[in-house]
């Protein structure tokens, strides 16, 4: 049987329910050491550049709190000086940046950049990290010389297959390393617009033409939200359209801060993108708290 495992479970595995399988992506080993202190002392010694990490931070900065097991900002939040952790968790700096997301492909040593990201990050009302959006970004060729330079070193460093995503901050020149993704996540429909055979096996690639921006959006629930009947018409009607996925079922409660669905869009220009992002999922979450 065939196996590509995916965000949110990658991250939760306890055990290797890969080895039998045809795997499409990396295998539980790898999984693992990108996901635990391992990590980072891997990037101390291949010398690549990470916000730094404590488990006594000072009162010199910002820090974060984060859970070697996070992802797309869950386990993810801002430290308050009263904060305990356990041994899952770690202190990080913050440092401001652009952060962005690079989603490549490896086979053997072949490496493919697919897409570069902004991510967009929001508050959430229980003072998480959220992802909001990824939107596809275009960058000036130094940078992206550098960019490849990290993936290909990371890539071989962490014995990495398949498709596997990072998370960056940059400050001009310089470029941080937050996180190794080493699965598909958020950037998989975005991926798969760009080239609509990506996820075919023994298919010849075809990118797409288009010279626009394309968007993935996380719609989170504002308040508590369960799914009925008049909630179920609603999605249903909405189902009919390319622009999101994910969806939720009759009966599921989708508590605050959680997501509800994804949204997905394109525009030529990036602040129109934006703009229709906003106004989309603002008229999804009237339309579904009032249903």
């Amino acid at each position: 049987m065939d196996i590509l495992i995916g965000s949110g479970f990658a991250e939760t595995i306890s055990e290797d329910i890969t080895s039998n399988r045809n795997n499409y992506g990396n295998n539980f080993k790898t999984i693992k050491k990108t996901k635990s202190k391992f990590f980072f002392e891997e990037l101390q010694k291949q010398k690549i550049r990470f916000p730094r990490i404590t488990k006594n931070p000072k009162k010199n900065g910002r820090w974060l709190v984060k859970e070697y097991q996070s992802f797309g900002g869950i386990k993810v939040k801002p430290f308050k000086q009263s904060k305990k952790i356990n041994e899952k968790a770690y202190f990080q700096k913050f440092i401001d940046g652009d952060l962005i997301s690079v989603q490549f492909f490896v086979e053997n040593t072949n490496i493919e950049v697919l897409a570069i990201c902004d991510q967009i990050t929001s508050n959430s009302q229980k003072g998480l990290f959220l992802v909001k959006s990824l939107i596809t970004k275009k960058i000036q060729n130094k940078l992206s010389k550098k960019i490849y330079s990290l993936v290909k070193k990371v890539s071989k460093t962490f014995s990495l297959k398949g498709i596997n995503n990072l998370d960056l901050i940059t400050q001009g020149e310089k470029v941080f390393l937050l996180e190794v993704n080493p699965r598909p996540g958020l950037s998989t429909n975005i991926l798969h617009s760009i080239d609509n055979n990506l996820f075919k096996t023994k298919a010849p690639r075809r990118k797409n033409s288009y010279n626009g921006y394309y968007s993935t959006s996380v719609i989170y629930a504002r308040k508590k939200i369960k799914i009925n009947n008049k909630k179920k018409l609603f999605l249903k009607k909405i189902s009919l359209s390319q622009q999101f996925s994910e969806l939720p079922s009759f009966g599921d409660i989708i508590k605050v801060d959680e997501p509800i669905c994804l949204l997905h869009l394109k525009s030529k220009k990036k602040i129109f993108l934006k703009k229709k992002i906003e106004k989309i999922q603002s008229d999804f979450l009237k339309k579904i708290e009032e249903a």
